[in-house]
């Protein structure tokens, strides 16, 4: 797996070197110049779990996801899934389903559900950039140093030109319960676990809230996977302006593991492909299928 010279990263007086994978390094990069532009957004309030937009424009919002508004008008976004989405397994059919789209930032999953035919579709994710998992002990340095980002823009924004029945509720992976959000027929999460000081525990929040299939799809580690050492992670620590930091490298075979800890049954690997970015090297994805305690 590429990787770049060792970068390093202060926090207060201790000095870290961080080797970053080139697809992370890219990911970092590629979005500092519309930070340096336009600094720290101003707060806004959040009504149901949504920014309120107070005429925000769409080049007014660093966009994560490339969601195809309809008339021509396309998001730029960090990932374009549309081509791809056939290799993540979602049903074809989603009628009369509850479904939960977790971490879903600018929406682009939760949309799809919608699309295909579910009931109701609630999408999960933080209040802002200081909500997002980093170094405890480092939490006023790290927050200090970066623009304190509110969420939920794109997805506001996108719901509204859309006419999107799909909700968005502010709440962390870790305080999913039944209790708290009910349970789901369908459940999709991507991209979240590296992102995660405890992608164990992040699991078992989300195996309470299914009661029936999941699909979870998460980045793993080229260099790691090749090298034989399975069931294995690796400690990254890297910095990431869409979700504070990432943490970890899997392999495949423990991201197998731990949805089986987390006591997902029938477990099933489906797919293992590049997910094409516009910036860097694509980044390699593994997909899981598996059917929750319901």
């Amino acid at each position: 797996m590429p990787t770049t010279r060792p970068r390093k990263l202060r926090l207060g007086g201790l000095e870290l070197s961080v080797t970053l994978e080139r697809t992370l390094a890219e990911r970092v990069r590629g979005s500092l110049p519309y930070r340096l532009l336009h600094g720290s957004p101003p707060t806004y309030p959040v009504r149901n779990g949504e920014p309120v937009l107070n005429g925000t424009k769409l080049s007014d919002i660093d966009w994560y996801h490339t969601i195809d508004l309809g008339n021509g008008i396309v998001t730029p976004g960090f990932v374009d899934h549309r081509d791809q989405v056939k290799l993540y397994g979602l049903p074809d059919s989603l009628a009369g389903k509850r479904c939960l789209d977790v971490a879903t930032f600018d929406g682009f999953w939760a949309f799809e559900l919608e699309k295909r035919g579910a009931a109701e579709v609630i999408g999960i994710d933080v209040y802002s950039l200081s909500d997002c998992d980093c170094p405890l002990n480092w939490r006023s340095e790290y927050l200090g140093s970066r623009a304190n980002d509110l969420k939920g823009f794109g997805f506001a924004y996108a719901k509204r030109v859309l006419n999107s029945k799909v909700q968005r509720k502010v709440l962390s992976v870790y305080d999913l319960s039944p209790e708290k959000i009910g349970t789901f027929d369908f459940v999709f999460m991507s991209d979240l676990l590296l992102h995660l000081r405890e992608p164990l525990r992040a699991l078992e929040a989300l195996w309470t809230v299914t009661r029936g299939e999941a699909i979870i799809a998460e980045t793993y580690d080229r260099q790691l996977e090749s090298s034989g050492a399975v069931n294995s992670m690796r400690f990254l620590l890297g910095l990431d302006d869409y979700s504070g930091c990432f943490w970890w490298g899997f392999t495949t075979t423990v991201l197998e593991v731990m949805l089986q800890v987390a006591r997902f049954q029938d477990v099933q690997k489906i797919a293992q492909f590049d997910m094409k970015i516009k910036k860097g090297v694509d980044v390699p994805k593994v997909v899981f299928k598996a059917r929750g305690g319901g």
